[in-house]
């Protein structure tokens, strides 16, 4: 499988850090974020990588160039404009082509083992595969409800009008099949306000993978340091 990295966001809350670096881009225990992700990826066997990428573009690509450096293979798809959470991958669909993939938000550091979760998404034949995981905050998060075959049944958008029967949150990671270009609009697309919540309307084959394996965003300042702090203790 591929994986396609979503590098393409100006990381606003991290500012004035980002005004002159992309987000991905961003010191981690030595090396920029995005590395330790390619490192990851190259382990799990994910050697074709794809880098979606817009705000300050330049910098990811004069980095790591075609991937031959890091033992992978990088192809990069820019956004001339902001095209949200979705509509990055319908601008890389050439470069996708028609197997499945794994997506993944440049800003997570990730530490799954991928070879289950793509198992799992091949076992269901589905169109979209969500990483899930307990939310640390459910009460204000989007929260996703999976029946006993790990199918979502439903999403439950914040604010919450009554209970969730469910702190399952999603993570940031999807494993797609190409079908999904199907239900991308060329434009601007969120993946979370408009593709998933649809697919599942839709009632196409939409699964959750529970893991309560590392993943997680480093967004906001406290959040980048409380990772660094793990890397250089050997917790993560």
């Amino acid at each position: 499988m591929k994986l396609v990295l979503m590098a393409g966001g100006k990381g606003e809350r991290l500012y004035p850090l980002t005004k002159e670096v992309p987000k991905p881009m961003l010191p981690f225990n030595g090396k920029p974020l995005l590395e330790h992700t390619i490192e990851w990826a190259k382990k799990q066997g994910l050697k074709d990588i794809i880098i979606c990428s817009g705000y300050l573009a330049h910098i990811i690509e004069e980095y790591f160039r075609d991937g031959s450096r890091f033992g992978v293979n990088i192809k990069y798809s820019i956004e001339k404009e902001p095209l949200g959470t979705a509509g990055p991958l319908r601008l890389a669909k050439e470069l996708i082509g028609n197997d499945n993939f794994i997506m993944l938000h440049a800003d997570i550091v990730c530490r799954i083992n991928a070879k289950p979760l793509m198992d799992f998404h091949l076992k269901n034949n589905a169109l979209c595969t969500l990483v899930i995981h307990k939310s640390s905050h459910p009460q204000d998060s989007d929260l996703i409800e999976t029946n006993k075959t790990g199918r979502v049944v439903k999403f439950w958008k914040k604010p919450h009008a009554e209970q969730p029967p469910t702190e399952l949150g999603n993570s940031g990671m999807h494993v797609f099949s190409p079908r999904i270009m199907d239900f991308i609009p060329e434009g601007k697309y969120s993946m979370e306000k408009d593709l998933l919540p649809k697919i599942v309307e839709l009632q196409e084959q939409v699964y959750g993978h529970h893991t309560e394996e590392f993943l997680k965003d480093m967004g906001t300042p406290e959040r980048m340091k409380q990772i660094e702090e793990m890397m250089k203790s050997g917790k993560i």
